[in-house]
């Protein structure tokens, strides 16, 4: 917990709650602190009014005060809005989706400042109109990179030769020449598109997919992505 006392923070808006006595309750993923609950006394009431920036992938800065006891929100300082997520339906639910993944897998008061990075990047080629599956594979691969629990999609997880065509092995890819019996074949376009994806500045992303017709499944590949983040949190 911080010390009592008054702090300005940045960080998004990812989840938020009205309760019965008419306060508004955001938990908020700040930078160097990490995911908090901050309670907003009376504000679904009118006591204290903050407009729309208490909605959801609002980013900007917010002015807290720590009790002994609790976190109080006192004024907040939007920076982005992402409007042009928030006008599309399609666009809002995936990032609506990503926001609950950080809720249900990031830890309550522990700093993660590379996950909100990523975070911010992957919200901000949404709204500059790039593909959402895209997306949704390079957010969640930078996101495990991090952690460490993302497959190697350089390498063939066996041999550590290079990869040009790759299979699935459980959790992991490997070479033609490693391959077992079985696993889902990732043909050699597809996964240079994959690297791309996930290792491109933002800059060359953006100029990479206007002249690219995407050939990845990434349905398949963003469901085994969260397969292995979901497990990585079991074992």
């Amino acid at each position: 917990m911080m010390k009592q006392g008054f702090y300005k923070l940045t960080g998004v808006v990812l989840r938020r709650r009205e309760t019965s006595e008419g306060d508004i309750r955001l938990y908020i993923l700040f930078r160097k602190h990490g995911p908090l609950w901050v309670i907003a006394p009376g504000a679904a009431r009118g006591r204290r009014r903050f407009g729309g920036a208490t909605e959801p992938l609002i980013w900007g800065y917010f002015g807290c005060y720590q009790s002994p006891k609790q976190l109080y929100l006192r004024e907040i300082e939007v920076k982005e809005d992402l409007w042009e997520i928030r006008k599309d339906p399609g666009k809002l639910e995936r990032a609506m989706n990503w926001a609950r993944l950080l809720v249900e897998h990031l830890l309550p008061g522990y700093p993660c400042d590379e996950v909100l990075s990523v975070f911010y990047d992957s919200l901000y080629l949404l709204d500059k109109g790039l593909d959402g599956s895209l997306l949704e594979w390079r957010f969640l691969y930078r996101w495990m990179k991090n952690w460490g629990v993302a497959p190697d999609i350089w390498h063939c997880s066996s041999c550590g030769e290079k990869l040009e065509e790759a299979y699935w092995q459980g959790d992991v890819l490997i070479c033609k020449k490693c391959r077992l019996n079985g696993g889902k074949a990732i043909a050699r376009a597809e996964l240079s598109e994959l690297v791309c994806a996930a290792a491109l500045s933002r800059k060359d992303l953006i100029k990479w997919a206007q002249n690219k017709s995407s050939k990845a499944n990434y349905v398949d590949y963003n469901g085994k992505l969260k397969d292995i983040l979901k497990r990585s949190f079991l074992n």
